[in-house]
């Protein structure tokens, strides 16, 4: 189990108002910066993750990335803040973020709230910010709902780029499962190497559920829905066939981004891109 994680009501210039989300990365929070008076968001890394050379050579990597990229609708990073744990002879991780007051995508897969249209929008905009750090030779590695958040204005954005995989560096992070299990593409689940394809498969399993309201999975159990995942003669019903209101060609999208071989899905988000539009109003 990961130490405890220390966080102080004031981080350098940034003062903590409340907390707004945990995750297998950390604890995340709303704060203020009072030297800008702007509102950000800081993920507080567990103490261990800097104690972990590996770890924190990963984190520095990652974040020099993510300062470069910027996008609408991806979150922007801002600081990496390393800070002495009180007491302790390790340091702490602070990621500043940008801060989206909103949602994320779950409450609208639990609330069915949606329309077609609505929802098919809703997922272009993901692969336009996804296609972007792909161009980036970045693969994020864990999309899933909880990722994909919605401002009160109606911003779209891609969130936690802890996880994500630069491709020079997958060999380094490649002994440890990433992402939540079943939002993972069957080459994660048996260790291969990742690319693009593989968000394209992650992306198919929140679309899944965003349109036909339940899991493209049956089992009840981890090992269950890993086995639905890796084995190939197994294959997720039609979410036409959950929910017959939906248009066939749905099917054809999601279903693809679900094949079990690479090679099967979306080579990249912009062909998914291009089907998902081809879903005219009239259509659906």
């Amino acid at each position: 189990m990961a130490e405890e994680v220390y966080v102080e009501k004031r981080i350098e210039n940034f003062r903590i108002l409340a907390e707004i989300g945990r995750g297998g990365m950390g604890i995340v929070y709303k704060a203020l910066d009072e030297k800008k008076d702007q509102l950000v968001a800081i993920k507080v890394l567990p103490p261990d993750f800097l104690a972990d050379r590996r770890k924190a050579q990963y984190l520095d990597h990652e974040f020099k990335i993510a300062l470069e990229l910027n996008h609408p609708n991806i979150i922007r990073f801002y600081r990496l803040i390393k800070a002495q744990v009180p007491g302790k002879k390790v340091k702490q991780g602070f990621l500043i973020m940008e801060l989206v007051d909103g949602w994320n995508m779950r409450r609208h897969i639990q609330e069915q709230d949606l329309t077609t249209f609505q929802a098919v929008d809703l997922i272009i905009t993901v692969c336009n910010g996804l296609e972007y750090i792909h161009q980036h030779n970045i693969v994020h590695g864990d999309m899933k709902p909880e990722n994909i958040l919605i401002s009160r204005s109606g911003a779209i954005k891609i969130a936690d780029f802890g996880l994500s995989q630069a491709d020079s560096f997958f060999r380094l992070s490649r002994d440890k499962l990433r992402g939540t299990k079943r939002y993972m593409a069957p080459e994660q689940l048996t260790r291969k190497k990742v690319d693009v394809r593989t968000d394209i498969y992650s992306l198919g399993v929140s679309c899944y559920e965003l349109f036909a309201g339940q899991s493209p999975y049956t089992g009840k159990t981890a090992d269950e829905i890993t086995r639905e995942i890796i084995d190939r003669r197994i294959k997720p019903t039609p979410p036409s066939k959950v929910k017959p209101s939906l248009h066939h060609y749905l099917d054809k999208v999601i279903m693809k981004s679900l094949e079990k071989n690479p090679a099967d899905r979306y080579q990249s988000m912009l062909e998914m891109v291009l089907d998902l539009k081809r879903l005219s109003r009239s259509q659906i």
